[in-house]
């Protein structure tokens, strides 16, 4: 057994694993927001962009004491699930922490979904409540008639139909209880707590189902890992139906520090944001930090309390981090590996250790390191054998915060026999434990026997000077198998240009032969994104086998 820097062990059989750590606590996770938010009762936890409010602990408890009280009426039972869809605003999670103080299941819809989208989601896991923003009420209305349920609609504002609908105001009124209320205790914290979707870019959602101590665990780790402290102000823009949002918010409540909410992403204002509200700490998409980006660090902003800025969800390229870099000095600037499926976050780099501030800062591409609490390892996919430092295989990982499973769905396809999490990424590590992502197994094309990841690709092409944007997919062939086919984004001033084949000819050089662009290049004005700025790459496959790409 070989021990690794920084507490990080690489055992003769080649699986890595971070420090060992035990959860003391064996708490529900709503007992656990309940006890830090009276703790901290008087100080900020949310401040409201859009309205300027300010919300403190003490505010924010008493609305989900007095909304735990109203569930609590409708007689709902461990087995029913809460849902959500809504924008973030001052009251959106307050149904999430008021169900999880009852031990209820809480599951989130993002309000961009179409009612084609909620429907298939909704018959999932079939709410007996549901709380949501007045915007999308003609879409969920239309989702829950064709999934044939009768959820009752709890409707946020103040412009109503009561005769149709809930008022969520209805439920803030005092409650004679309020004052004597404690949570539910649940026999085992290991009972499904949240129901998160899988995003769907690479098919058919599930209903992923994460438990207490993984939730809690998460949030310890954030703290642990030097990024939320008292003082710290927190700044993210995916909704409640995203796990990374559910794992902040825990943390930032055990530490007791703020969120800055805000309704709408706007690139814009971001940079404005970290200045007034004296931003500590942001979890981007890659997405949104191009955003930051292209918009520029206008003159006159301050950014020196911005201590780190985490990118996750997809590939953020060095040349990026660099830029970022630049506009952000003092800020440290990386990426984080992580899956709903082990509870939130599997790689990053501690910036309380020297050691790792270092290896961050010159491995700019590379994901993070091990964590406490993990077991990793990385798998040849063709004879199953576990690889060493520098070889390519699939990210496989094993924890006690792993998935409870899938949502009335059989979830053994996604572990393998000995019971590891195969996670669909193609990684590597190097010598010092930093992990690389090369790409998604499901994503990874074949060109006759060899394995194609996008992303390499991907790389090469956003070198081009007239690439804005790209995105390879695999196109079939009779005989090859797939041919790798670039869709690309132009900069504004190549729109009215056709490089296809200046594009093509600068890949060739680049790349081994069997990387070549043999199925062309292909111009489109956008890609469609997921709510977290995930491109949905298996739509865009299936407009171009549909004709609709030309």
């Amino acid at each position: 057994m070989e021990q690794l820097p920084d507490e990080v062990i690489l055992d003769e059989s080649n699986v890595l694993s971070g420090e060992i750590r035990r959860i003391g606590k064996k708490r529900c996770i709503g007992s656990e927001y309940f006890s830090s938010m009276k703790k901290n009762k008087h100080r900020v936890a949310q401040y409201i962009f859009d309205t300027g409010e300010t919300d403190t602990y003490e505010e924010l408890l008493q609305r989900c004491v007095r909304t735990a009280l109203h569930l609590q009426q409708r007689n709902l039972n461990p087995d029913d699930v809460v849902c959500l869809s809504s924008y973030n605003h001052r009251d959106s999670c307050v149904p999430f922490i008021a169900s999880t103080f009852l031990g209820l299941k809480v599951a989130s819809l993002d309000p961009s979904f179409t009612s084609t989208d909620a429907a298939y989601l909704l018959k999932m896991v079939k709410p007996k409540i549901m709380f949501i923003v007045p915007e999308i009420i003609g879409i969920i209305s239309r989702a829950l008639e064709e999934a044939a349920l009768e959820t009752e609609l709890v409707i946020y504002g103040d412009d109503v139909d009561k005769s149709i609908h809930t008022a969520f105001t209805d439920f803030l009124e005092h409650h004679q209880d309020e004052e004597a209320f404690t949570p539910v205790e649940i026999d085992d914290i290991c009972e499904t707590a949240v129901i998160f979707f899988s995003s769907g870019t690479t098919g058919l959602p599930k209903g992923i189902c994460v438990n207490h101590k993984a939730l809690y665990s998460q949030g310890c780790l954030i703290h642990r890992y030097g990024l939320l402290h008292k003082d710290s102000v927190f700044l993210s823009f995916p909704t409640l139906y995203w796990i990374s949002t559910v794992f902040h918010m825990t943390s930032i409540i055990i530490v007791g520090c703020a969120r800055l909410i805000v309704k709408k992403i706007d690139a814009d204002q971001i940079w404005y944001q970290i200045d007034k509200y004296k931003v500590t700490y942001a979890f981007l998409a890659p997405f949104h930090a191009y955003q930051m980006i292209a918009v520029g660090r206008p003159d006159n902003i301050d950014t020196s309390s911005l201590s780190v800025v985490i990118t996750g969800g997809a590939i953020f390229y060095a040349d990026k981090i660099f830029e970022l870099r630049e506009l952000l000095p003092g800020t440290f600037i990386c990426q984080a590996f992580g899956l709903t499926e082990v509870g939130g976050v599997a790689l990053a780099f501690n910036i309380v250790r020297t050691r790792d501030r270092l290896l961050l800062y010159n491995n700019p591409s590379s994901c993070g390191r091990p964590m406490p609490g993990f077991l990793y390892k990385v798998v040849n996919l063709e004879n199953e054998r576990t690889c060493r430092a520098n070889e390519k295989g699939e990210l496989r990982i094993y924890s006690e915060f792993l998935l409870n499973g899938y949502y009335r769905q059989d979830s053994s396809e996604v572990f393998d026999g000995d019971g590891w999490l195969c996670t669909g990424d193609i990684v590597y590590y190097d010598e010092d434990a930093c992990f690389y992502i090369v790409g998604r197994i499901k994503e990874m094309l074949k060109y006759q026997s060899w394995h194609v990841p996008p992303a390499v690709l991907e790389d090469v092409i956003q070198e081009h000077p007239a690439v804005k944007q790209v995105v390879v997919v695999g196109i079939p062939h009779q005989t090859d198998g797939e041919h790798p086919l670039a869709l690309v984004v132009l900069k504004d001033q190549y729109k009215n240009t056709d490089p296809s084949r200046d594009i093509e000819h600068f890949v060739a050089k680049r790349v081994n032969d069997t990387h070549k662009l043999r199925g062309g290049v292909k111009f489109v004005e956008s890609f469609p994104l997921t709510p977290s700025g995930k491109i949905k790459r298996a739509y865009m496959k299936e407009m171009v086998l549909n004709g609709e790409i030309q």
